[in-house]
């Protein structure tokens, strides 16, 4: 597992969006889970460690018809 080192003012959802592209609810929830530490902070400091998981992304995949 890789790990971040916050910067002042940032917080876990921008970090999330910064690292996995996605806030969708299963990606922020493994997210968050790893980052238990950090909960009780709306803002993190400079230094704080942000573990960054290795998380599947699914993608949704657009149906081609033979037509298009």
């Amino acid at each position: 597992m890789k790990i971040y080192i916050a910067k002042d003012d940032e917080s876990l959802d921008m970090i999330c969006f910064k690292f996995y592209g996605s806030l969708d609810q299963s990606v922020y929830s493994e997210f968050l889970r790893e980052n238990e530490h950090l909960l009780s902070k709306t803002k993190l400091k400079n230094g704080d460690e942000v573990n960054l998981p290795q998380i599947e992304i699914k993608t949704k995949t657009k149906a081609k018809y033979l037509w298009e």
